[in-house]
């Protein structure tokens, strides 16, 4: 998996897709996920699969602070980017 943002933001969508047992095609990326019903437990276990899939530390209040699938896509494809570049600076100095 890339961390284009097509790519993040589809994985998103899958993964709540399955977490709310419903399509990918009836997810609206611009609805509220709490308007879906996403509670507590789930938006944990959502941030924690955005960590064991990009490999990357994030805040627990990731969803909640990103609270669609548009927002919490484009916060983590920046982060995703930044760590990219992080890492081609840090080639370059070595």
């Amino acid at each position: 998996m890339t961390a284009g943002n097509r790519d993040v933001h589809t994985w998103l969508t899958d993964r709540v897709a399955t977490y709310l047992r419903r399509s990918p095609q009836d997810i609206d990326t611009s609805v509220p996920l709490a308007d879906y019903g996403l509670d507590s437990l789930t938006a944990l276990a959502i941030t924690a699969d955005i960590e064991d899939e990009f490999e990357v530390t994030v805040d627990d209040a990731l969803t909640w602070d990103h609270p669609t699938v548009d927002a919490l896509g484009e916060a983590l494809s920046e982060l995703l980017g930044g760590q990219s570049e992080a890492a081609r600076t840090s080639e370059k100095q070595a």
